[in-house]
């Protein structure tokens, strides 16, 4: 592979008028090239931040180890949060279950079947109480990875402190709160796209007025790469979105040095050991000259870019699992040789559910041997200077600059997520990059290079006894809400939400009034739905475009096709936003000849499999998340039966464990199912079997 050298090029081109030069002028010529040198990219702790954000970083101290936790009720995980503490961790990084994200009560029908399975189920305060009982919020930062209903869970907290007495300047935490992405990537939205940037911006103002050590705001790009971004696509869009909240914000009227210094970045660290330094490099650059160039921002702290870094989920494999271990571990490495403020190291067993003690373990332990034996923390920028580290900083930096420079021509990205730009950009990258795994250029030890041909049946029986103690959870939760609702006064509840509506409708900082409807036990739900009530829902279009030519998915299929006319629904279950597999299957089915609808995002069985009905389908392709599966599968086979369509083929895929496989395709006979790691051509050959050969649906009555 060709890499630029551009330093080098400037030291060889003067080689021969070095040689001829006496010990003086050269050593003159040497402090020349060492001041074009430091201009180029700075010191440590200086304009503009190439080399991290303190001129001592690590030295200083040490990044925080943040392990995120979350699952089950919020007693559950307030056990888990103890454990962290007592393994070393020095923050708190709280996982919301999918309801809770969603801005939905654990009683909606809709959740059924994710209740605290991929995080915390939060319905009232009651559960924040809960959730926090017997941890000194004041003397520890707490991380909250939540975007929709961000302000509400971020007011439940205040409201907490409240009552334990707290005043708000003791607290200091981070919520993920970044809206802009949801649209973009993650799906997890509620509000129409200005009134989702206008609540973040809500509490960015509060936060700057009453809460001066809270992070209102992490702008997050871990998502966009997760969804299949590139590298320059994550640095890119997060650093627009980062931007476009601080020009709402000054068109609130806020002053840039209020907010500014809160504001935080979390990235992905993928696999690309350099160029995964070198984009923590860049992001912090670009960042500075963004701020004091467009804004004017002249104060070193408001130039920060704060970084907070979490090691690749989307690199996890279920194939050998035990080799996540060192998949994290390099990805750890390379967010510390970037200079990461915050570390998050994923554990092993992610890629089937939230972290089984043991895994957690393995992972905070992966951090603290990196901070306390490699001796790298004595280091200031230690790959500082490198050619390649500096040229790759340098191209990442000019490509990111180039696509920000793209979403600015569109009107910013508020104007560019509702033209479907980013969503399409990253839909043909995850593609490609799917494409590049099939063939081979980009190796996955244990999956598709270095396979073990004699290898066994996967061996998860250590995951299997845990999670079966995390069974119950969903009945436990809609007790806890029921109680909750008896105890409450109806009235009250009734009032404040009165109060918030017209706040809504006024244009007024809700802030205030959230913290005043959370403290009478409202719930996520009901808050949600009076928002709703005035300012609408988001509805997303289908999105999809073809990330490969028509050569390039023939290769896939090896030009084949359907036997017969082929219609396809596909659905995602529940409340899951994850479509980066479903996408990639739309792709697949059209280049087959299939006719490929689409029934929309967080969708109930009933719903979906109405859509199947008056589409008039031959199959239903299901995509569905941990702890879903076989409920989703189930409803569905329920729902299709009860409209007499029971030869309409259930086929998907998504986080399977074995044993729900087994069961759903040998017992409940749908299928074939695809869990992650599957292979293109395999989902290909298996659908040609089934689909080539089944009888036309009669038509739907």
């Amino acid at each position: 592979m060709t890499q630029k050298k551009g330093f080098l090029r400037l030291q060889d081109q003067l080689a021969p008028e070095l040689a001829g030069l006496d010990e003086h002028d050269r050593s003159s010529f040497s402090k020349l090239l060492d001041d074009h040198y430091r201009e180029r990219i700075g010191d440590p702790g200086e304009f503009p931040f190439a080399r991290g954000i303190h001129p001592t970083m690590y030295r200083g101290k040490k990044p925080t180890i943040r392990q995120f936790a979350g699952h089950g009720l919020a007693t559950d995980t307030n056990e888990r949060f103890k454990t962290v503490l007592r393994l070393g961790g020095t923050g708190l990084s709280t996982a919301f279950d999918l309801p809770t994200l969603m801005g939905r009560d654990s009683d909606d029908p809709i959740s059924e079947g994710q209740v605290g399975w991929d995080g915390a189920a939060i319905d009232t305060l009651a559960d924040m109480e809960d959730l926090f009982d017997g941890i000194q919020i004041d003397e520890i930062t707490v991380s909250m990875t939540i975007n929709g209903p961000a302000a509400i869970v971020l007011a439940m907290y205040f409201a907490m402190a409240r009552k334990r007495g707290i005043p708000f300047d003791r607290l200091g935490g981070t919520t993920q709160n970044d809206i802009l992405k949801e649209y973009i990537s993650q799906k997890e939205w509620l509000f129409p796209v200005d009134k989702g940037v206008g609540l973040v911006v809500d509490t960015m103002q509060y936060c700057a007025q009453h809460v001066p050590g809270w992070h209102p705001v992490s702008i997050s790009g871990y998502h966009i790469r997760e969804a299949g971004a590139t590298a320059v696509q994550e640095l890119a869009y997060t650093l627009a979105d980062g931007a476009w909240y601080v020009r709402k914000a000054i068109e609130r009227g806020m002053d840039v040095e209020d907010f500014a210094p809160r504001l935080s970045f979390f990235f992905d660290v993928h696999n690309d050991f350099f160029e995964e330094i070198a984009k923590l490099r860049a992001a912090r650059r670009l960042w500075a000259r963004i701020m004091r160039d467009e804004f004017g921002v002249t104060d070193p702290r408001s130039q920060w870019c704060r970084i907070h870094a979490q090691t690749a989920g989307a690199t996890l494999t279920r194939a050998e699992p035990m080799n996540n271990i060192a998949r994290v571990s390099l990805q750890a490495l390379a967010a510390m040789l970037g200079g990461a403020q915050s570390i998050h190291t994923n554990s092993y067993d992610e890629v089937f559910s939230t972290p089984t003690e043991t895994a957690l373990k393995v992972a905070m332990r992966t951090q603290q041997i990196i901070q306390e034996e490699s001796e790298i923390t004595q280091w200031v920028d230690p790959l500082g200077g490198s050619w390649l580290v500096e040229e790759l900083t340098d191209r990442l930096e000019q490509e990111a600059r180039q696509e920000i420079d793209a979403l600015d021509k569109l009107g910013g990205m508020e104007a560019a997520v509702e033209l479907y730009y980013p969503q399409r950009a990253i839909h043909a990258s995850a593609v490609r990059d799917q494409k590049a795994v099939e063939s081979g250029e980009r190796k996955i030890v244990g999956v598709n290079v270095h396979g073990d041909p004699d290898g066994e049946d996967l061996d998860i029986g250590w995951l299997v006894e845990e999670l079966k103690t995390r069974r119950g959870f969903e009945e436990k939760q809609l007790d806890r809400l029921r109680r909750v609702k008896q105890t409450r006064s109806a009235e009250e509840v009734e009032t404040a939400l009165d109060a918030l509506g017209l706040a809504a409708r006024a244009g007024d900082n809700l802030m205030p009034a959230l913290i005043d409807v959370v403290s009478t036990y409202a719930t996520i739900g009901e808050i949600s739905e009076a928002l709703k009530g005035v300012w609408g829902e988001y509805q997303e279009l289908d999105v999809t475009s073809s990330g490969l030519s028509t050569r390039e998915l023939g290769e896939v299929t090896d030009g084949r096709h359907f036997s017969r006319p082929v219609r396809f629904l596909l659905a995602k279950g529940g409340l899951d936003g994850h479509t980066r597999g479903l996408w990639i299957l739309a792709d697949l089915l059209r280049s087959l000849g299939a006719e490929v609808v689409y029934a929309g995002l967080h969708c109930s069985m009933k719903e979906i499999a109405k859509a199947a009905v008056e589409e008039d389908v031959d199959a239903v392709g299901l995509s569905c998340h941990i702890g879903s599966p076989t409920v989703f599968f189930s409803r569905l086979k329920e729902e299709l039966v009860a409209y007499g369509r029971e030869d309409i083929l259930i086929t998907g895929g998504g986080i399977l464990l074995p044993d729900d496989q087994r069961f759903l395709e040998e017992e409940l006979g749908v299928g074939p199912l695809f869990p992650p790691d599957t292979s293109l051509h395999e989902v290909v050959e298996r659908l040609l079997e089934e689909l080539s050969v089944r009888k036309a649906a009669p038509a739907a009555t």
